[in-house]
């Protein structure tokens, strides 16, 4: 039988049409966050509640960090539009935006961003902010995008990395006071040696005064014996 027929259950004509497809939602690796009643460690970029002080995965000291769900409302819609938004470019926006408005409070959602998010345009630019806050607490995340797939990313890394060491420079401070600190010592040491060696001066002066006074007495009397 020949095989080369139309099969009679499909319509010949029909032109297949692929569906329209909107756009997808930023993919992350875990859900987003909910700034009311969670903050994230600006350390490793894990989720936690947000009452801890202290991070439960990395042990991280959170105390002189607001979280993100106590600063304004502009700074937690521009956090939620870096998060959710289905344009990378708007999102990466976004996290440009969070940079220049915000401070410590976005450290965190920056951390997730730069480990989650599925653009490597928008996972760039928010290690590029982290290096710009030049907050201590961003190495171990910045650290962790040196794995990052995209060479860009691990680029920024360490562009962020360095800008982080130079701001924080705990042994230059304190050469620079030991300096002080030594320089001081030499002058308070130069002044009682100065001090010392004049009061020297005036013994010796004052030693030599002494030793010709008796010879000038001496001398009259050899005289008083020739003339006998």
């Amino acid at each position: 039988k020949p095989t080369n027929y139309p099969d009679p259950n499909k319509n010949p004509y029909r032109v297949n049409r692929e569906q329209e497809r909107e756009p997808s939602q930023a993919r992350f690796t875990k859900p987003s966050i909910d700034f009311e009643n969670q903050r994230v460690c600006p350390s490793c970029g894990k989720v936690i509640k947000i009452s801890h002080n202290f991070c439960k995965f990395c042990g991280k000291d959170l105390v002189g960090i607001q979280p993100l769900g106590y600063s304004d409302r502009t700074l937690k819609e521009l956090a939620n539009t870096a998060l959710t938004d289905p344009d990378p470019g708007v999102r990466k926006d976004a996290v440009d935006t969070l940079g220049e408005l915000g401070d410590n409070e976005i450290l965190g959602v920056l951390a997730y961003i730069l480990l989650n998010d599925a653009h490597e345009l928008v996972r760039k630019e928010a290690a590029d902010e982290l290096g710009d806050l030049h907050h201590p607490h961003s190495l171990d995340v910045l650290a962790k995008a040196l794995k990052d797939r995209s060479p860009s990313v691990r680029k920024e890394a360490i562009e962020g990395l360095k800008k982080i060491k130079q701001m924080n420079k705990p042994e230059k401070i304190d050469k620079k006071d030991k300096n002080l600190e030594l320089s001081s010592k030499a002058t308070d040491n130069t002044e009682p040696n100065a001090a010392e060696n004049n009061e020297l001066n005036d013994e010796k002066e004052g030693e030599d005064e002494t030793t010709e006074s008796p010879l000038e007495e001496i001398e009259p009397q050899d005289d008083d014996l020739y003339d006998l």
